[in-house]
């Protein structure tokens, strides 16, 4: 048994792959990978394994009636399955733990490869043959009305003996795979959803469509965002005048930082608590950080809703103060300037709070409990103890959910726009109406003002890395 171990722990990735993937095609047999639709809708779930016990399918329609026997077609597809299955179960560990040879390893990497092919083939056979015509002329049905379709563990196994042939193909030509090879579709995604979108966005910044064809280059885009349009507007009850989207800008900035700043007063001693509790307890989380992180499986705009009704005339706050003879007339919470303000950001501090609680966390209860330890027997206070060694110590998880959390609160506009109905417009908003606009000017303005929220967001986040770099190497614990 140890000899079994040890030559697993020294195998390469794709051998690994080639024993995972055909663990999967063993067991996929026994799995539901077929799914029989009748009339639109579906009706039984089918694995190779009771499509062969249990093969015959009838119901009635208002027409008539269905009538399917599987049984002769499952047969030979369960009999063709199972033999390329376990033949290449069987050869994934007996060359990768028995042989020694590189020749006959790669003569089995082949081998598998060529089994792995033939099991895509079969189920895919199966999945196109499994209605015939004769079921469809007998049942007096089309194959829009009779078909089977895979289901999702289906998918994965046509995946999942992609990735293994692969794998076989890597071995049989003596390759050696290295594990950063998963990281290559990652990067694939990044490229194709993140910075080919960029790309897309700088482009569109600077050239429009011409009525000839092709693309040229104009400012438009930047002239609608910086003319000499000023609004007053009112900043903590003082009326300011200002460039239109500069003013627009200010007021999703202060959103954000209040937000942040509220997020960190009240997720920090949070995290605390709760990485200080899990300690005690020698746990490796804590249970009550899921209160915190349920509510994030309620839609924002259900939540920010409920905010509403709860601040509304006639809700539950005015109503409990009305009962209790501490007003006598409901106030109007969300059409007061400052009040509606002040709610706003406690109510976007709710939704983003769980984004500076978990990175906070996750990096307290990491923090070895033998330095706060060490720092009381060298005569430090508790206060001492956690101005020098703790907080500094938590910084990286600081500065992370303060990211997490400045980031998307400055361009998001669902909370202030539902709470205080379109009264008060964001950065967020601006780029909707912008991208949304007929005009292909306005168009650019949206894109124009999207890459300078870019820039500005890249800075902050360059100037937040650059602290966090500070801090790590700081050690923090000079008492």
């Amino acid at each position: 048994m140890e000899q079994i171990k040890a030559r697993f722990m020294r195998l390469p990735a794709h051998a690994v792959i080639m024993i995972v993937c055909a663990l999967y095609s063993f067991a996929a047999i026994f799995i539901p990978i077929y799914q029989l639709f009748v009339q639109y809708v579906p009706q039984r779930t089918y694995s190779l394994f009771t499509l062969l016990i249990n093969p015959r399918f009838y119901t009635h329609l208002r027409s008539g009636s269905v009538d399917i026997n599987f049984q002769k077609f499952a047969v030979w597809v369960f009999i063709f399955t199972i033999i390329a299955a376990v033949a290449a179960l069987t050869l994934c560990l007996s060359y990768t733990f028995y042989s020694d040879r590189p020749s006959r390893r790669r003569t089995g990497c082949f081998v598998v490869m060529a089994l792995f092919v033939l099991r895509i083939v079969i189920h895919t056979f199966s999945l196109s043959k499994i209605i015939s015509n004769e079921m469809l002329v007998t049942n007096n049905l089309t194959q829009e009305r009779l078909y089977v379709a895979q289901t999702l563990p289906g998918n994965i196994l046509t995946i999942v003996m992609f990735i293994g042939a692969v794998a076989c193909l890597y071995g049989a030509m003596g390759l050696h795979m290295s594990y950063r090879l998963f990281a290559y579709p990652y990067m694939g995604w990044i490229v194709l959803f993140t910075i080919l979108p960029l790309i897309l966005i700088l482009f569109r910044a600077f050239f429009t469509k011409a009525a000839g064809g092709g693309y040229e280059f104009t400012s438009a885009g930047f002239d609608v965002l910086f003319e000499n349009k000023t609004v007053t507007t009112s900043f903590y009850g003082a009326q300011v005048t200002l460039q239109e989207y500069f003013s627009i800008f200010l007021r999703s900035l202060d959103y954000a930082v209040w937000t942040t700043i509220g997020c960190l007063i009240a997720g920090y001693p949070i995290a605390y608590i709760l990485a200080s509790r899990a300690k005690r307890r020698r746990q490796s989380g804590s249970r009550l950080l899921m209160l915190f992180v349920l509510p994030m499986w309620m839609n924002t705009m259900l939540r920010t809703y409920a905010w509403r009704a709860f601040f509304s005339e006639t809700g539950v706050l005015n109503t409990i103060l009305m009962q209790t003879g501490i007003l006598s007339n409901p106030v109007m919470f969300l059409k007061n300037e400052i009040l509606s303000d002040i709610i706003t950001k406690l109510v976007m501090t709710n939704d983003f709070l769980p984004f500076m609680i978990l990175p906070i966390y996750s990096v307290i209860i990491k923090i070895d409990k033998s330095l706060s330890e060490a720092s009381l027997d060298l005569g430090a206070t508790r206060v001492q103890t956690f101005t020098k060694v703790i907080f500094p110590l938590s910084l990286p998880g600081v500065i992370s959910g303060i990211q997490m959390v400045f980031m998307p609160s400055l361009t998001f506009y669902m909370i202030p726009d539902i709470l205080n109905e379109g009264s008060k417009t964001t950065i967020g908003n601006t780029v909707q109406s912008f991208i949304l606009n007929e005009s292909t000017t306005y168009n650019q303005a949206g894109n124009v003002l999207s890459l300078l929220l870019l820039i500005f967001v890249l800075f902050t986040m360059g100037l937040l890395r650059n602290q966090d770099n500070e801090t790590s190497g700081s050690g923090g614990m000079v008492l």
